[in-house]
C-alpha cells in the first residue's frame, strides 16, 4: 500500500476541517450561522470549479476566511476521474464557513488574490500568444512537406492517384475530404483545378481508368502493396472507426465554434468507441470514465473554452493541415501499407488534448492513461516516406499541445469574480461557459458582422464571395441587407427563384402584391479586394471590445448629431500580438490566400438607430 504525503493527509482532511471552521472558544452556535458558496459552470454537467481561491468578507470589510481553495475530488480522498468522483460531484466547488457571525451581516465573497490576478492574466496573455505562434509555425512546416502532394494533385488529379483509391479506401478518404475541405479549407484553398470533375467521370467510368496517362505505373508502383500488412491496430472490423469520423470532425468544430453543448455530445458519441480492440476502444473507455467521475480536467477545458479560442485554433490548424493530406497523398500511403488513418489521427489529438489539460489540473492518473493511449496510436502508425509525413504531422503538434495545461492553470488563477449578499448554505454562483458564442450572438443580431466575417463562414463560402461576388448569407450573388430593404422581406432562394435571372419570379410583397424580381445593381452583393473572416468567435468580440475602447467610439456613443463611425485603422498586430494572421483566413479576388502583413488593420463600421442604440453594422480584417 503506497504512503500518503503529508500533503494527501492535509488535503484529505479538508473537507473535514471546512465543515466544522471553527475553533475552541469560538462563537456559540446560537450567535453564529454556517454559510456556503459554491462555484459552478453553466455547462450539461454542471462541473464545479475546484481549486478555486476564495475570500469570505464581512459587510464591514472584515475578512472571515482568506485563500480557502473550493473542495476538489481530493478534498474528498479521490483523484479526478477516478472511480467515485462522480457521486459526489455535485458537493465539489464549494467553501463552507461553518461558524460565521450574525453580526457580520450578509457576506461577499470574492476569488483569487486581487494583487495576483493581473499578474496571472498577463502570464495567461503570453502563454495564448506563444501557442499561437507555435500553431502558425507548424502550419507553415506541414506547407512545406505536402507542397509536393498539392502540386500534384493540382496537376493530375484521380490520374496520378492509382487504382489503389478506388479499389482499398478511396471512398473514406474522398468522402472525408471533400466533405470537409469546404469548412475548413486548406493552406492552398480550394483546389482551382479540374481535379472534381476527373472524379467524377472516373467514378462513373471506372473501366476507362486504365487507359489514363500514368495509369500503370501508379498501380505498379502502389497497388502491389495497397491493402496488405495493414497497421497493428486495424483489426477485422477495425475500418469501421471510420463510422466516427463525422462525430470527430463535428468535435473540431465544436472546439472552433466554442460550442460546450456540441463538444460535450460528440464526446459523449465518442465513447461508443469502447467495444473496438486495441487503443481504440481504450480511448473509448477512457472518455466513458473521464465524463462519468471527471471534474478538474472539465474545468479547465471550460475556462480554456470561455476566454480564450486555443482550443479553436488548435483544432483549425490540426484541420488545415490535414486537408493539406490530399487523396492522392493516401494513395500513397496505402500503397505503403497503412489504412485510413484519418480517425486514428483524430483520436490521437483529442486524447493529446485531453493529457495536457488532465497534467496541468492535476489529474495525473488520467494524464498518464492518455499519454498511454496516444502513444500506442502514434506508435502503430507505421510506414517509410509518406506515412512518415503523418508522423512528423503528430510529432510537432504535441509540444504545442501540451502547453495548453499551463495556460489553464494561469486562467484559473487569474479567475475574478466577487458575490454580495451571501447569507445562507444554498448559495450557487454559475459561471457562463458560453461567453464567446452569446456575444456572438448578440453581435449577429445588430448587423451582418459575424454572418459575413466569423469561423462558421466555411472555405468554400469566402472563396464564393472572393470570386464570384456571392453574399455568405444568401450563398448567391444577391444581397442579403439590399434586398431585405428593397422588398421588405428577406430573401428565400425557394420561394423567391435563383440568381441570376430568377427564372422569371415574383415576389409577394405585402401591401404591394406580386412584383418582378429582376437581378440588378440595388439587390446584387458587392464583395471588396478581399473576403476575410476571424477564425473563432472569441477572437471576434475580442477585436469587437478593442474597438469599443477606441476614443473616437467614446466620442460617436455621446454625439447623438452623428449617425454613423468607421474605425479602419485599428492595427491588428496590437490586438492580437505578433502571431495574429493564424486568428484570420481570407481570399483575394482571384482566389488565392489572403496574405494579411504586419499592415493589417481591423475594419469596424457602427450604425446608430432611430432609437438611439449604436450597433455594429460589421467587422473585418483587411490586410
Amino acid at each position: 500500500m503506497a504512503t500518503l504525503t503529508p500533503a494527501e493527509i492535509t488535503t484529505r482532511s479538508e473537507h473535514s476541517a471546512l465543515a466544522n471552521a471553527g475553533e475552541m472558544g469560538g462563537i456559540c452556535q446560537t450567535c453564529a450561522r454556517p454559510v456556503q458558496v459554491q462555484f459552478f459552470y453553466d455547462d450539461p454537467l454542471n462541473t464545479p470549479i475546484t481549486d478555486l481561491e476564495v475570500q469570505f468578507v464581512d459587510h464591514a470589510g472584515a475578512i472571515l476566511i482568506d485563500g480557502i481553495p473550493t473542495e476538489a475530488p481530493m478534498s474528498r480522498g479521490l483523484q479526478d476521474a477516478t472511480t467515485g468522483v462522480g457521486a459526489v460531484r455535485s458537493e465539489l466547488g464549494g467553501v463552507l464557513h461553518g461558524e460565521v457571525p450574525f453580526s457580520a451581516g450578509a457576506l461577499t465573497v470574492t476569488t483569487n488574490t486581487p494583487e495576483d490576478i493581473p499578474s496571472s492574466a498577463a502570464q495567461a496573455w503570453q502563454l495564448e500568444q506563444d501557442i499561437v505562434g507555435d500553431l502558425e509555425a507548424f502550419e507553415q512546416s506541414m506547407k512545406v512537406q505536402f507542397q509536393p502532394y498539392i502540386e500534384e494533385w493540382e496537376r493530375e488529379g484521380m490520374m496520378g492517384a492509382g487504382r489503389d483509391y478506388y479499389e482499398g479506401v478511396g471512398k473514406g478518404i474522398a468522402g472525408w475530404w471533400d466533405g470537409e475541405k469546404d469548412f475548413w479549407g486548406t493552406a492552398w484553398g480550394a483546389l482551382k483545378s479540374s481535379t472534381a470533375a476527373i472524379e467524377n467521370y472516373l467514378n462513373a467510368n471506372p473501366e476507362l481508368y486504365l487507359g489514363l496517362p500514368g495509369a500503370m505505373w501508379h498501380l505498379q508502383e502502389l497497388g502491389q502493396q495497397a491493402g496488405n500488412a495493414l497497421a497493428e491496430w486495424w483489426a477485422e472490423d477495425g475500418d469501421n472507426v471510420i463510422d466516427f469520423i463525422g462525430n470527430l470532425t463535428e468535435l473540431m468544430k465544436g472546439f472552433l465554434t466554442a460550442d460546450i453543448d456540441k463538444i460535450f455530445e460528440e464526446l459523449e458519441n465518442l465513447t461508443g468507441l469502447e467495444d473496438f480492440p486495441g487503443a481504440i476502444g481504450e480511448f473509448g473507455v477512457m472518455l466513458k470514465d473521464a465524463f462519468a467521475d471527471g471534474v478538474d480536467w472539465l474545468r479547465d477545458m471550460l475556462e480554456v473554452l470561455r476566454r480564450t479560442p486555443v482550443l479553436g485554433l488548435m483544432a483549425n490548424t490540426a484541420m488545415r493541415c490535414l486537408l493539406m493530406m490530399t487523396p492522392n497523398f493516401w494513395a500513397k500511403v496505402i500503397g505503403e501499407g497503412v489504412g485510413f488513418v484519418i480517425p486514428e489521427v483524430l483520436i490521437w489529438a483529442i486524447t493529446s488534448i485531453i493529457a495536457a489539460l488532465s497534467a496541468g489540473a492535476g489529474a495525473v492518473v488520467l494524464a498518464a492513461r492518455c499519454a498511454g493511449i496516444a502513444s500506442k496510436i502514434r506508435g502503430a502508425i507505421k510506414g517509410s516516406q509518406h506515412v512518415a509525413r503523418i508522423l512528423s504531422f503528430m510529432d510537432g503538434l504535441r509540444p504545442v499541445f501540451n502547453k495548453i495545461g499551463d495556460l489553464a492553470k494561469a486562467l484559473r488563477r487569474s479567475i475574478d469574480e466577487a458575490i454580495e449578499g451571501i447569507t445562507s448554505t444554498t448559495h450557487r454562483v454559475l459561471r457562463t461557459s458560453r461567453y464567446w458564442r452569446t456575444r456572438l450572438d448578440e453581435l449577429a443580431r445588430q448587423g451582418h458582422g459575424p454572418q459575413r466575417h466569423e469561423g462558421d463562414v466555411t472555405d468554400q463560402q469566402l472563396l464564393n464571395r472572393s470570386l464570384h461576388g456571392f453574399d455568405p448569407m444568401t450563398n448567391s450573388p444577391v444581397d442579403f441587407d439590399r434586398f431585405r430593404n428593397k422588398y421588405g422581406v428577406e430573401y428565400n432562394p425557394v420561394a423567391h427563384g435563383t440568381p441570376p435571372d430568377f427564372g422569371g419570379r415574383t415576389i409577394n410583397v405585402p401591401g404591394k402584391g406580386d412584383l418582378p424580381i429582376v437581378m440588378n445593381s440595388k439587390i446584387q452583393h458587392v464583395a471588396g479586394a478581399h473576403a476575410t473572416k476571424f477564425n473563432t468567435p472569441a477572437d471576434f468580440v475580442r477585436a469587437y471590445d478593442e474597438a469599443l475602447l477606441d476614443p473616437r467610439f467614446k466620442a460617436f456613443e455621446s454625439n447623438v448629431s452623428s449617425d454613423r463611425l468607421v474605425i479602419d485603422d485599428l492595427p491588428m498586430q496590437q490586438i492580437f500580438g505578433p502571431s495574429f494572421q493564424s486568428r484570420l483566413k481570407g481570399y483575394d479576388h482571384l482566389g488565392i490566400p489572403t496574405n494579411f502583413g504586419p499592415n493589417t488593420k481591423l475594419i469596424a463600421v457602427f450604425q446608430r438607430g432611430q432609437d438611439g442604440l449604436v450597433r455594429l453594422v460589421t467587422m473585418y480584417p483587411n490586410p
